[in-house]
């Protein structure tokens, strides 16, 4: 699988030094520190790219339309959209985002992103099982033992609470995020109009009855 990682901060170099330990993977790496591309290219067996992640010479060097996944780290959420973007334009099938708040979301779900991380989400929710006593829940570990981790726009629902969403046994909320908070789920939570609803499902069946719950 060939894949291209833009933006090499903590989690692009944690994802690059695991995607190399595990082996089977052409990588490219794509970072605008000179230093950081120099540090990479010593540790890392791949193709390594000095220069802007939005730009299309760049991104034809490094093989974009032959790509099989593109992923985008780098700190801005705009560059990180635009990324993706030219990735969705050359056809590429897997496209994952890093985004630190919520604004640009709709954004890279228009454009055909294959999924969004939200590295702040994920830690609180980690907080708010600890919190609730789930025996400080290790999501990595739960989403490698099947569950899959949701983040949904439950704009569909607003002025519901949770309790009247009725959710089947196999779906869980761990977390909303209001804007720059995150806030412990409870039944009589209210939905609000831009709320994001962090869900474990158990299967791939769960997550659509979860989809069809909130846009009903």
């Amino acid at each position: 699988m060939r894949i291209i990682i833009a933006g090499i901060g903590d989690i692009g170099r944690e994802l690059a030094g695991m995607l190399n330990r595990r082996g089977g993977h052409e990588l490219v790496l794509i970072d605008s520190d000179e230093k950081v591309c120099e540090a990479l290219a010593a540790d890392i067996d791949g193709l390594v790219l000095h220069g802007d992640g939005t730009d299309p010479v760049l991104l034809k060097k490094a093989g974009l339309a032959e790509a099989d996944a593109l992923v985008a780290t780098t700190p801005s959420d705009p560059i990180n959209t635009v990324i993706a973007m030219l990735g969705h334009r050359l056809g590429v099938a897997k496209i994952i985002v890093k985004l630190n708040k919520v604004g640009l979301r709709a954004a890279c779900q228009e454009i055909g992103v294959t999924h969004i991380i939200a590295p702040k989400i994920a830690a609180a929710a980690e907080i708010v099982s600890a919190l609730h006593g789930l025996q400080q829940l290790d999501f990595s570990l739960a989403i490698q033992g099947g569950l899959r981790l949701i983040e949904i726009d439950a704009a569909n629902a607003a002025g519901k609470t949770l309790s009247e969403l009725q959710l089947p046994d196999d779906l869980l909320i761990v977390a909303i995020q209001r804007g720059p908070e995150v806030h412990i789920p409870r039944g009589s939570s209210k939905i609000e109009e831009n709320d994001i609803l962090l869900v474990l499902a158990e299967s791939k069946e769960s997550e659509e009855r979860l989809k069809k719950i909130i846009t009903s």
